[in-house]
């Protein structure tokens, strides 16, 4: 083959080359225009990071937010125009989300994802203050028509401060949070318990308040709470069948050795029922038969 024909062929193939270049060139700016003009095709909504009887927020105030944030249904808004960074920074400010992310994909379908942060226990105190803590001592706003399930804490005269976690002052708050963190890491407890109260006395108490019976639980302070639990544990299990439920009118789980129990009708003859305690070596309930001061009195 001549040079003149050589570099004839290898002129077409470079001019062929360049058209494809430049169609698929011209293919891909006008498909990203044609995207970038296209509406949102539809938007999903996904709260995670908490079971459902805890969830702050709903799809619906979700979407809400997202019109309030953007001016217009979002559906009738278009990819290329939609404020991702904007929107996000946007619910991020909201104090019950720990975290927004938001994305379009290939569709053009909006997806947001809501990680929300994780109530631990509603607050409604002395001050008219209203409010739930979170599992890091974060406080929430109450927001009407929220209703997570969760314990709420009555009788609190202190105003909420985040420092009270940061210095060694005494908190009737801060014994609270770290009681209820406990409840919340047992099951039986963490079913068990509606409400903690702290008394109105010269020396108050925490007393926390169950779903179930009519007793009311004086624990103290923070301390030993895995022991206190164990300890009524055992007493549902074995003391209340036996000596009746709807019974007493308090718990007391502060002493180390007892469960100390005050009568609703305290003119009910007295009987001293000895206290069920654990064996180091089982779970199983053995009487404690040394001690008058290991025994309930009621």
């Amino acid at each position: 083959m001549s040079d003149r024909k050589l570099n004839m062929t290898r002129v077409r193939q470079a001019i062929v080359w360049t058209m494809l270049l430049v169609g698929i060139a011209t293919l891909a700016v006008f498909s990203i225009r044609r995207k970038a003009n296209e509406k949102v095709d539809g938007v999903t909504v996904s709260i995670v990071g908490v079971p459902e009887d805890k969830t702050m927020l709903t799809e619906k105030e979700v979407k809400r937010m997202l019109m309030e944030i953007v001016g217009k249904p979002l559906t009738k808004s278009g990819v290329k125009s939609l404020p991702l960074r904007r929107i996000e920074a946007k619910l991020n400010k909201d104090k019950r989300i720990e975290k927004a992310d938001i994305y379009i994909d290939k569709s053009g379908g909006l997806h947001v994802i809501i990680r929300q942060k994780m109530p631990l226990f509603r607050v409604a105190n002395d001050s008219g203050e209203d409010y739930y803590l979170d599992i890091n001592g974060k406080m929430i706003p109450y927001v009407a028509g929220s209703a997570p399930r969760v314990p709420i804490v009555t009788g609190i005269k202190e105003v909420f401060s985040p420092s009270i976690f940061k210095d060694s002052t005494a908190s009737m708050l801060k014994e609270i949070y770290w009681i209820m963190h406990k409840v919340e890491k047992d099951p039986f407890m963490a079913s068990l318990i509606e409400q903690v109260h702290v008394t109105s006395d010269s020396i108050p108490e925490i007393i926390m308040i169950p779903k179930i019976g009519r007793e009311q639980l004086i624990v103290g302070n923070a301390n030993d709470m895995e022991e206190k639990f164990e300890k009524l544990k055992i007493f549902y299990k074995d003391g209340l069948p036996r000596l009746g439920w709807n019974r007493y009118k308090t718990l007391n789980l502060k002493y180390s050795s007892q469960i100390a129990g005050v009568l609703i009708n305290p003119s009910v003859p007295k009987v001293k029922i000895m206290e069920p305690t654990v064996d180091t070596t089982s779970t199983t309930p053995i009487a404690n038969n040394q001690s008058n001061n290991a025994s309930i009195h009621h």
